[in-house]
């Protein structure tokens, strides 16, 4: 599954006040040039609970539910 905007996530790793999985929704994401050359690309997801809107990299989630358009 790809992640977009629309999905349903659950995040993969804990991190400062965002436990392991944590559920949410992607919101928008930007493809930004890394240090070393290559492409990386970081979802803007809005936490389910917790209210606030957090970075992510694609390995940090788990799509629970693809968008449909």
């Amino acid at each position: 599954m790809s992640i977009q905007p629309g999905n349903l996530i659950k995040t993969t790793r804990a991190a400062v006040g965002c436990p392991e999985g944590t559920v949410g929704l992607i919101t928008e994401h930007h493809s930004v040039l890394g240090g070393d050359g290559h492409r990386i690309v970081v979802y803007v997801v809005k936490l389910h609970g917790i209210g606030n809107t957090r970075r992510f990299l694609e390995q940090d989630l788990e799509v629970l539910s693809e968008a449909t358009l």
